[in-house]
């Protein structure tokens, strides 16, 4: 935060953030779920299956390090504004044993993810959270992970039509009208700024699909720490990104639910919807079918007000779970 001291109740999110990855996780001391989290802390985005409480989060943790004997995790960036923290990782490691359901197979595991967290008296009371599984998936199964590309298709003056009203729709909707800004009062000036900065990229280039932005948004080497397979490096893997995105999901919508905001660094969390009906959607051609998927992104802010680096995660696991 911009204080040059953090007040206790920041200091102890940081902690709370720090204990789930590198301890938690990283050292599989599930000892600390029952000091940390509240005892009907709510999980609002559990691992298929998962049930709710204390305990629930132990046995997902133990199956992951039973699965990932040598798991690693890497903290890269945490943030708390107000009641709230956020947490950026990388998961490495080694498919050892059963994961999934999925005997070992010795391949190697890299996945990154991001949580965010709302702590009531010192203690974790929600959690949300959005990991690369599809990514996982595909590793554990030797299978690659296709997304798309953009495919540009003759249009009839009807179509044509369509989409305009589609966009006009799109740009007149206000993704973030109810979304929450924890901490806001206290913000300094460079936070204010950023947080404009926030609403920007994801509302207007994300939800409404105006690429020409990146090239005022991002600075010119941003570096995405999250690519897409094949995704070309810098503005221009970003705008294909958005591209393919919106031939294959021409009803995309998002909805901001969440922004942090500590520092130069930001943080959103945001639910999309959509309906498969365009262009071939990560390996599966369209079949009609409506999907609703949680994400959440994190970004570094220079001076001059550029992204200059960015990890994000979706869920595109129950994304084909639902277009399949």
């Amino acid at each position: 935060m911009s204080e040059l001291i953090e007040d206790s109740g920041s200091a102890r999110i940081r902690t709370l953030l720090k204990d789930q990855i590198e301890r938690v996780w990283g050292r599989g001391e599930t000892a600390l779920v029952d000091s940390n989290y509240s005892a009907d802390v709510r999980d609002h985005m559990p691992v298929p299956g998962q049930p709710t409480g204390r305990d629930a989060l132990k046995d997902v943790v133990e199956e992951f390090r039973a699965g990932i004997p040598d798991l690693r995790m890497d903290l890269h960036a945490t943030l708390v504004a107000g009641d709230m923290g956020v947490d950026v990782w990388t998961l490495t490691g080694t498919h050892g044993g059963e994961l999934f359901g999925q005997p070992a197979t010795g391949q190697p595991i890299s996945i990154s993810g991001i949580d965010m967290i709302r702590v009531q008296d010192g203690h974790v009371s929600q959690l949300w959270h959005v990991e690369e599984l599809a990514l996982l998936m595909s590793q554990i199964n030797q299978a690659p992970v296709e997304f798309g590309a953009p495919v540009q298709q003759p249009e009839s003056s009807s179509s044509t039509d369509q989409i305009n009203a589609a966009n006009a729709d799109r740009m007149a909707h206000n993704p973030g009208e109810f979304a929450i800004v924890p901490g806001e009062a206290a913000f300094s000036q460079l936070e204010q700024r950023n947080l404009l900065t926030a609403r920007r990229h994801i509302e207007e280039i994300w939800a409404k699909g105006r690429s020409e932005l990146c090239w005022e948004m991002y600075h010119p080497e941003v570096v995405d720490h999250n690519r897409a397979p094949d995704q070309k490096p810098g503005i221009e893997g970003i705008i294909d990104v958005l591209q393919w995105l919106r031939e294959a999901v021409p009803d995309l919508s998002m909805t901001i639910e969440c922004y942090v905001i500590d520092g130069d660094l930001i943080a959103d969390r945001w639910v999309m919807t959509g309906t498969h009906t365009g262009a071939p959607l990560m390996g599966l051609e369209a079949r009609g079918k409506s999907f609703t998927i949680n994400g959440m992104d994190v970004a570094r802010v220079n001076a001059d007000g550029l992204i200059t680096e960015i990890w994000h995660a979706e869920e595109f696991h129950q994304l084909l779970q639902q277009v399949r």
